[in-house]
């Protein structure tokens, strides 16, 4: 009988201990869930919040052989942010001849919120002009070596868009030090790549997300005709959301 009790009393001690240690487990695993939230909601919340300078846009185009039309997308992304709500609160710096002496100038003494890049490009290099009048052979830039530019400065940018072909596969790379890349997964027609670039900006310097932007970029390719229309990727790091995230938000 006394076995028999000692028995129960040691199997309801250990029910209890097994009890004890699910309950601290779960407060444990809920501890960190809440931590990553929160961490989450931080980086949304940064990124969501007005913001008390313009925007600011590095405006790359190289195209040394000439056979691109950069000043034409440059244009009518001007003339699409001077149409927009809130085009005084975005400030554009425009190279239509880019060189890297302009990527690493702008980079530091800009200090952009976006980068745009409109020229030649593949998965994993980048095009850009040489200080020369007259056409000549581009100076190539591997993709690593693009990537470490943009990650050497204090402030990198929340955006790198490379309108470029074949360029989507540089933003698994890319977001590993912005929280958001656009590229292309294939070859993109001039027209395509020109009428995207607008809408996109027109989208942005009207208050919409990125998310939003990038799909009415998409939208107008589409209903201009083009097939290609799901060519432009939005790329993310794991811990934003481009559908809360603004570019431009008026003051309050």
């Amino acid at each position: 009988m006394k076995l028999a009790k000692a028995e129960q009393a040691e199997r309801e001690r250990e029910r209890k201990e097994s009890e004890r240690k699910a309950a601290a487990e779960r407060k444990k695993t809920n501890s960190r869930l809440s931590l990553t939230e929160e961490r989450v909601e931080s980086v949304i919340r940064q990124l969501r919040e007005p913001k008390k300078e313009k925007l600011r846009v590095l405006m790359l185009g190289a195209a040394s052989g000439g056979d691109l039309r950069v000043n034409r997308e440059q244009e009518r992304i001007r003339s699409a942010v001077e149409r927009s709500l809130h085009r005084d609160l975005v400030e554009l710096d425009v190279h239509p001849a880019a060189t890297i002496e302009h990527l690493l100038d702008g980079l530091t003494r800009f200090r952009p919120h976006v980068v745009h890049f409109s020229g030649h490009s593949d998965k994993d290099l980048i095009v850009f002009e040489q200080d020369l009048d007259e056409p000549h052979e581009g100076a190539i830039v591997s993709a690593r070596a693009f990537s470490s530019a943009i990650k050497a400065v204090d402030e990198p940018p929340l955006l790198v868009l490379l309108n470029s072909c074949h360029s989507a596969a540089q933003g698994k790379h890319l977001v590993e030090t912005v929280p958001f890349t656009i590229g292309m997964t294939d070859e993109i027609d001039d027209t395509d790549a020109i009428n995207y670039a607008a809408r996109f900006y027109t989208s942005v310097a009207d208050g919409q997300s990125i998310q939003a932007a990038h799909m009415t970029g998409r939208a107008i390719m589409e209903m201009m005709g083009s097939p290609d229309h799901e060519l432009p990727v939005l790329t993310c790091a794991s811990d934003v959301d481009p559908s809360k995230a603004f570019l431009v938000q008026p003051p309050p």
